[in-house]
């Protein structure tokens, strides 16, 4: 496997960087490590513990959403934990035997979403921890399950009442990542023109598009979060969604913008230069306008005097470039006139009743349910490695089941890179804290170093997990000291990093010998999907019969299904890299797909006003994309082409749509037989 796929199968991710949520981990976590410190209670280090793992299990959002994703961490993780002591006390044999349906439980409730899906994994955590603390007495297992609940409670008041955060914050933040990705995509446009290579301008559309397209939907979705906490719209989320709306018709228009660029006639130098100095003043016009939604929630203006400045060089201007940037100047100025998304309908959201709260289990229930199989898998190789480490005779043992725990993810695609960044992770952390053992010596320092890898632990937690669990190594390594004085910092540094790279390779091979889930078998029928969706958006968009709502929900439907289908060739690179052909042809595909897309926004935004729709045109291009569709979805032969309408090429967007439709059907016939 190359290194530059390895790199690639590494996400790195500055931008989600969070202060504010490492000090307030640290806050939780290290103020109970102090009060165990000052009392010489080092049973507090488990709620310590318990308040870190609380702290990774808040999804954000609304308070509603938090209080009832953490209450159900506590209730769950503490009876995981009262199971796993209670069956630990009994032997080894009963321990296993708890594990795994705990385990198996703690997988199903993926079925309830991804915050569900990550309380269920760490309540597994707190369950292989407590098989490792056997207790002697009733009094010791409630003493040991009160401080975990205990830590679990702090956390959620440090969380929810004394630190608290903003219902729209995590909504302003999509956003400002939204016009960030915007910004980048104006820059990356603005060092191309119609004399870059054909590879550059797909390079430039594979890189900007999907993010951006996923930033919007993730913005979308914060905002929906917070509306439903909230009860519906008020002024302040009305301009959060008119900003959203905004943003989605400048990624239209970037969208247009690119495909004229590329396809323009040469030009002279000046005409040239001033394209990219519009390009570059958008740029930093869409820089300004997100930070100005990370500076807080009063602060969120609209930059006017980069606004002028980028009116005049378009002013200047002549072309369809000219008037695409003017466009979306008016659309950055008018925001009064966006159109704001449908206020939240909180009643169709709430469901109610046991059977409404058991549908999502029952619908998993099926060995097809990827869900059902990754929480076999998830059970199996967590009994498995709890019982590898105790016939070793391993101290420490939850250490190696917790990495396979985490590590263990729904696809092998997903799995491996995990396990490699968890094994480097882990390895390297060990060495920090080996070097913090040689010169923290008494308490005090040790608590006073816990501080500092708890904000670092999770403000990392987004940005990279190998990171993650560099820090986060050294702090449990420091707690689990605290908890039991005269352990040398050394020997915990590097026995849990030999337990990590064990608990990792378990979790690998379980993800490749139990029950696999192979992206290669989803990726053509994506492949199908991104064909079929931006076929259907060409369709609207050359037809143009005056609908501007459909064909805007077709190109935001276009735009998902291809970076759906982008995210599983990726997938498949990691599992299949050899299937050269496969996957070469794959890429065509999707580069394909992104040039119809562009060629249906020039049609939709820069068609003269006078100039009427061509239905016939539109239903050729949908009728003929759909069957290319059906059949690289269901694995025939693809069907004989039918003629293009009479004078189809008579402009050259027309043209150009039938050349990349003639070029599609070819890379598909490398997917089908015959």
């Amino acid at each position: 496997m190359s290194p530059s796929l390895i790199r690639a199968a590494i996400a790195v991710s500055p931008r989600s960087l969070s202060l504010g949520e490492g000090l307030r981990a640290a806050a939780s976590c290290a103020v109970v490590v102090a009060l165990g410190s000052l009392l010489h209670a080092p049973i507090l280090a488990w709620a310590a513990i318990g308040a870190f793992w609380t702290c990774l299990a808040d999804p954000g959002g609304p308070n509603r959403d938090r209080v009832r994703a953490l209450a159900g961490f506590a209730l769950l993780s503490t009876a995981f934990a009262i199971i796993g002591a209670a069956a630990a006390s009994q032997g080894w044999g009963w321990a296993a035997a708890a594990v795994f349906p705990c385990a198996l439980i703690g997988g199903m409730a993926g079925a309830y979403g991804a915050a569900a899906r990550q309380i269920g994994t760490l309540a597994i955590v707190v369950c292989v921890t407590a098989v490792d603390h056997s207790v002697a007495s009733p009094a010791a297992l409630a003493e040991f399950a009160s401080t975990h609940l205990g830590g679990c409670l702090w956390a959620m008041l440090l969380a929810l009442s004394i630190w608290r955060i903003h219902p729209f914050r995590p909504a302003r933040t999509a956003l400002a990542t939204t016009y960030s990705g915007l910004a980048a995509m104006a820059a990356g446009m603005a060092r191309l023109d119609s004399q870059s290579a054909p590879l550059a301008w797909a390079r430039h559309a594979q890189r900007y598009r999907p993010a951006v397209r996923a930033a919007i939907e993730a913005a979308r979705a914060a905002l929906g979060r917070a509306m439903r906490g909230r009860g519906g719209l008020g002024d302040y989320a009305e301009r959060l969604l008119v900003a959203l709306d905004i943003a989605e018709r400048i990624f239209g228009q970037l969208i247009a913008l690119s495909d004229l660029r590329q396809h323009a006639g040469p030009a002279a130098d000046r005409p040239r230069l001033q394209e990219r100095q519009a390009l570059r003043r958008l740029a930093l016009t869409l820089y300004r306008r997100a930070r100005a939604f990370d500076t807080g929630p009063g602060e969120m203006t609209t930059p006017q005097r980069s606004l002028d400045r980028l009116a005049l060089l378009a002013a200047k201007m002549e072309g369809p470039v000219a008037a695409g940037l003017g466009r979306i100047v008016e659309e950055i100025r008018a925001t009064g006139s966006a159109r704001p998304a449908p206020a939240w309908d909180e009643t169709a959201a709430v469901s109610r009743g046991i059977a409404a709260l058991l549908a999502p289990l029952r619908a998993h229930l099926s060995p097809r349910s990827e869900i059902l199989r990754h929480a076999l898998r998830c059970a199996v190789a967590t009994t498995a490695a709890v019982l590898l480490s105790h016939a070793l005779g391993f101290s420490y043992a939850y250490w190696m089941a917790i990495a396979t725990v985490l590590v263990l993810q729904s696809s092998v695609a997903a799995t491996w890179p995990r396990a490699l960044e968890r094994a480097v992770g882990s390895v390297l952390g060990g060495g920090l804290a080996a070097l913090l053992g040689l010169v923290l010596h008494t308490p005090l320092a040790l608590t006073a170093a816990v501080f500092p890898l708890a904000i670092a632990t999770m403000a990392m937690r987004q940005v990279n997990y190998g990171i993650f669990v560099f820090f986060l190594t050294p702090l449990f390594i420091l707690v689990v000291e605290l908890s039991q004085p005269g352990a040398s910092e050394p020997a915990l540094a590097w026995t849990r990093a030999l337990y990590n790279v064990l608990g990792s390779a378990i979790g690998l091979m379980a993800g490749l010998l139990l029950w696999p889930s192979r992206e290669g078998r989803q990726f053509r029928p994506l492949l199908a999907a991104a064909i079929e969706a931006n076929g259907r958006y060409a369709a609207l968009a050359f037809a143009h019969d005056g609908d501007e709502v459909a064909i805007e929900a077709a190109r935001r439907e276009a735009g998902l299904a291809s970076g759906n289908a982008e995210a599983g060739h990726g997938r498949t690179m990691l599992e299949a890299w050899w299937q050269r052909e496969a996957l070469d042809a794959g890429l065509t595909i999707l580069v394909l797909a992104r040039q119809i897309a562009g060629v249906a926004g020039t049609a939709a935004l820069h068609r003269p006003a006078d100039t009427a729709g061509d239905a016939e045109f539109g239903r050729w291009i949908g009728a003929e994309t759909a069957a290319l569709a059906e059949a690289l979805h269901q694995g025939t032969a693809l069907p004989a082409a039918a003629p293009p309408p009479e004078g189809a090429a008579k402009d050259p967007e027309r043209s150009r749509l039938l050349q990349e439709i003639l070029l599609l059907r070819a890379a598909a016939g490398h997917l089908v037989p015959g």
